[in-house]
């Protein structure tokens, strides 16, 4: 078993596909790190974008921590890339490894990341996922509104009432 397990994303929003890479690492790990890393700026321009209402990473923080809230051994933590924007993955790590103190062994990621992770991160072991094994992603969700059944439930009214704000404000 892996020893203490992360896993990085922007949760914008938290989705089917993000619980089944977490509960992945819960099986595999005696402990597991979520980080929702983003630059807050970028996130809100790009949700402006899809027409999505944008939460601020504390609320989806809040989501995840209740869906997760009968697990002792997940750790949630926010993680602001502002001071590496342009993104630069070197600036990236080294801020990373400051902020998160813990010893983390094993990385979660998409495939396309797997060179920087080792690059940047060769202690750690690169646990791929498959991004398409749950075929939903943010993107979709954000673009087809009919697509918030695939977020966490615990998030799903909260978008329901601010879209349903928004739209009464029009």
């Amino acid at each position: 078993m892996k020893k203490y397990g992360c896993f990085v994303g922007k949760f914008l929003p938290p989705h089917i596909g993000h619980l089944s890479v977490i509960d992945k690492a819960l099986q595999e790990c005696e402990k597991v790190l979520v980080v929702l890393a983003e630059a807050p700026e970028k996130s809100k321009a790009i949700c402006k974008q899809d027409n999505f209402p944008y939460f601020p990473p504390s609320k989806r923080l809040e989501w995840l921590k209740k869906h997760y809230k009968n697990y002792s051994n997940i750790k949630f933590v926010f993680f602001d890339e502002t001071p590496v924007q342009p993104f630069d993955m070197k600036k990236w790590s080294q801020e990373f490894k400051r902020m998160i103190k813990e010893n983390i062994t094993a990385k979660y990621g998409d495939e396309s990341y797997r060179t920087l992770n080792e690059l940047y991160f060769p202690e750690c072991e690169f646990v791929p996922i498959d991004r398409d094994k749950i075929n939903i992603h943010g993107t979709d969700i954000r673009r087809n509104k009919n697509l918030i059944k695939y977020m966490v439930k615990e998030g799903q009214e909260d978008v329901l009432n601010k879209i349903k704000g928004e739209n009464e404000n029009e």
